[in-house]
């Protein structure tokens, strides 16, 4: 015992701490859908945009949103069979807007790494896509599985202007670890959507608070539910 408080004494020194690990079991409430009707209760105009939006259906916070309130927005997808895939999905939904790129930025062309399209995988596999290889690989994708894509791309103004999107009530984004980069860009263009919710497992602490200390500095108050955090804007300047 005194040798593990001398260790922890020395830790603190640095600002570290020494616990035992004890695994967690969590099953959090679905905060996004509470939030989203609450909004929707203020017969205000609503708007999302979905950044990584895949086939639509699998993992997806919002489908069951989108078909209850029929809720109008723009989803963004940018491997091709998987975008034809999502359109198909929502083929009955008229008031959606699909585009076929990934946001940057840039503007220019990027390279994507995806699971060939006829790997023998589980299905859930099939819709992984990243701009870092290392992000398939430490899913359980084997390297000879991945494939490098190029896909076109655009700024998140210029994707707006290009479908007369005026104002973003919910910014909802999946890139598998690209999403801070989608959440700070945003901000720092001056989109401030009234809610934002990001994937964040696939980013390093660092960058999940420097994320956070960003939502801060624009009026947005945040919690982290399951693998994601949802942040809502509080303060107008």
């Amino acid at each position: 015992m005194l040798v593990k408080s001398a260790i922890k004494m020395m830790l603190h020194t640095v600002g570290l701490d020494l616990v035992r690990y004890v695994p967690e079991f969590e099953r959090p409430f679905d905060i996004l859908t509470l939030i989203v009707e609450k909004h929707l209760e203020t017969q205000r105009p609503f708007y999302f945009v979905q950044v990584g939006a895949n086939d639509g259906i699998q993992d997806d916070p919002l489908r069951t949103l989108i078909l209850r309130h029929k809720l109008r927005g723009l989803l963004v997808e940018p491997i091709p069979d998987i975008f034809e895939i999502l359109c198909k999905n929502y083929a009955e939904a008229p008031q959606l807007q699909f585009a076929n790129v990934a946001i940057s930025t840039s503007g220019a062309p990027l390279t994507m790494y995806r699971v060939q399209k006829d790997a023998l995988l589980p299905r859930f596999v099939h819709g992984l896509g990243s701009f870092e290889k290392y992000h398939l690989e430490k899913q359980g994708v084997p390297t000879n599985y991945i494939e490098e894509i190029s896909v076109r791309s655009v700024t998140l103004p210029t994707l707006l202007a290009n479908h007369r999107v005026r104002e973003v009530t919910l910014l909802q984004v999946d890139t598998e670890g690209y999403d801070s980069v989608i959440v700070e860009s945003s901000l720092e263009c001056g989109i401030l959507p009234k809610i934002i919710n990001y994937e964040h497992c696939h980013l390093s602490p660092t960058t999940r608070l420097r994320c956070k200390r960003l939502l801060d500095n624009y009026g947005y108050r945040f919690i982290e539910a399951g693998k994601d955090t949802l942040a809502v804007r509080t303060s107008v300047d």
